[in-house]
């Protein structure tokens, strides 16, 4: 049988970590709570309430109070899987470069899932900013107005803005330009920096009839969890050829709506 010698943690952990370089929008997300990510679990995040302040004369008796439980549940409640022939699994592993070329079948179309349901939640989050236009002037006006409403909410950490490639096109100009030769960089998505925020530009970013929702957040705005749990090989039964398959299990969430201003750009001049 010709998949006898299949090494399924290699070919895991591969496609795992293939995912992590394609994937733009999860990558900015908070990953504290990864761990053994089975579909239709629940992850705790943990989290407690700011504790109330009070004036002191140096006389009077204080107040204990009870800190809240603020933590909330991330459900691993999406799956998404890959299937392919292959002719001779066994060579597929023992041939140069051969491996990593039916990885890339699988890690594109899982990455687009990861990132677009990201995108989705942020087009569904709470505070947004809308540009009058898809134009430079317009769109300059929208993400300064959305980093001061994220900054007026006390937005102290190292923030990301998200951009769709038509934005990016008319807003370019006004960006502070990186190295185009960082390989780091190009992996995740950044064309620049504006106003100390990287810009990230995805074709992942969701739209609709009338706008595109990009935004401006940090990385504690959204949980996010994944994993490949299973990737396997087994003998097609009527081809003379091997099958690998996979699974991708995560689930992701809005858990902080101060972190994150939407900013919504019609999609047409």
């Amino acid at each position: 049988m010709a998949v006898t010698n299949f090494i399924q943690t290699i070919w895991s952990k591969k496609i795992q970590d293939d995912l992590e370089l394609k994937c733009k929008l999860v990558d900015n997300c908070l990953r504290d709570y990864e761990g053994d990510c089975k579909h239709a679990q629940s992850v705790k995040i943990l989290g407690v309430g700011e504790p109330t302040i009070g004036a002191y004369d140096g006389t009077q008796d204080i107040t204990i109070e009870e800190m809240s439980d603020k933590g909330q549940m991330l459900t691993i409640d999406q799956a998404n899987y890959f299937a392919f022939y292959v002719d001779d699994v066994n060579q597929a592993q023992s041939v140069p470069g051969l491996k990593e070329k039916y990885q890339e079948k699988a890690v594109h179309g899982l990455a687009v899932a990861r990132d677009t349901y990201v995108a989705n939640l942020i087009k569904g989050a709470a505070n947004a900013t809308t540009a009058t236009a898809l134009e430079r002037e317009a769109v300059k006006e929208a993400i300064d107005a959305a980093i001061v409403a994220l900054r007026e909410r006390n937005f102290d950490e190292e923030g990301v803005i998200e951009i769709t490639p038509a934005v990016y096109n008319v807003f370019k100009n006004e960006l502070i330009t990186l190295s185009t030769n960082n390989p780091e960089y190009i992996k995740k998505g950044i064309v620049g920096v504006y106003d100390d925020f990287n810009v990230i530009m995805s074709n992942n970013m969701a739209k609709d009839s009338t706008h595109a929702y990009c935004c401006v957040r940090g990385k504690k705005a959204i949980a996010f969890a994944g994993q490949i749990n299973e990737v396997e090989a087994l003998r097609a039964e009527k081809r003379f050829k091997d099958i690998i398959r996979g699974l991708d299990t995560f689930g992701a969430k809005v858990i902080d709506e101060a972190r994150i201003q939407v900013i919504k750009v019609p999609v047409g001049a």
